[in-house]
């Protein structure tokens, strides 16, 4: 049963370990309003839950002793004279009730994530997402389950040209319920240009890279030729799209290991 509560080292409500831990790695002291996100109903680890008292034993049931005879009635006394009335006080005000605090707000559910999907509805669903995006060419592929092409430049100015191709394979492989995923940016060109400028940022983790490439060439006819490519751009739409379904994706160096 997956739980969740709020996280003071990440300030916001997370999932936790089989530990009651962040799943960003803080300890379990650091975790408070536990529940269970699949009923919203609050949870306590069992450490700190307080044991039931033991039931105490039955008491012994003495035995009913033989009623005693009835006393013979004394003879009532004369009545005392009635007291004098007391004047009744004046009535204290009532205290000014104090302002009820604001209530505290609703802890975030955190929804259960969904279970894993079939591999065909996997593969639909990455191909109409991508269907989205007018710039990408997605289809099915013959070695890999698809294929996604963008012709980033494709300028020709009389003395030369310039061309830069994206392309990314990827299979989906149901019994590790793992998305392998490559993918390539080709520059090509040919003639003469007036210069330019090129811009990079990226970072690297583990396979993955991500950043910006910026890159502006003028050609001999004065013509600038610009383009800009994020390089984790299409990894998110197939890694969001993987998610959703139950998946993960995997970057790989080689195009054959994201081929059939």
């Amino acid at each position: 049963m997956a739980l969740a509560g709020f996280c003071r080292q990440c300030a916001q409500y997370v999932y936790l370990t089989e530990q009651w831990g962040c799943i960003n790695g803080h300890a379990w002291n650091e975790i408070s309003g536990w529940y269970d996100p699949q009923t919203g109903a609050p949870v306590t680890p069992p450490w700190m839950q307080v044991a039931p008292p033991l039931a105490s034993p039955a008491p012994v049931v003495a035995p009913i002793p033989e009623p005693a005879p009835e006393p013979v009635a004394a003879p009532l006394p004369e009545p005392a004279p009635e007291p004098a009335a007391v004047p009744i006080p004046e009535p204290v005000p009532a205290p000014i009730a104090a302002p009820l605090p604001e209530p505290a707000p609703a802890p975030v559910v955190v929804p259960a994530p969904a279970a894993a999907s079939d591999r065909l509805a996997l593969l639909a669903d990455i191909l109409a997402t991508f269907a989205q995006y007018p710039s990408f060419n997605a289809q099915y592929g013959t070695d890999a389950d698809i294929v996604v092409d963008n012709n980033l430049v494709n300028a020709n100015w009389g003395a030369g040209n310039k061309k830069v191709d994206y392309s990314a394979v990827m299979k989906a492989v149901e019994t590790e319920l793992t998305i392998y995923f490559w993918d390539i940016v080709k520059e090509s060109g040919a003639g003469l240009n007036f210069g330019g400028f090129e811009a990079e940022t990226y970072s690297v983790s583990g396979k993955s890279r991500s950043g910006v490439q910026k890159m502006m060439i003028v050609g001999a006819d004065g013509t600038p030729v610009e383009w800009e490519w994020d390089y984790a751009a299409t990894r998110r739409i197939v890694e969001d799209v993987g998610a959703r379904h139950g998946w993960k994706t995997k970057v790989v160096l080689q195009k054959k290991s994201a081929q059939w």
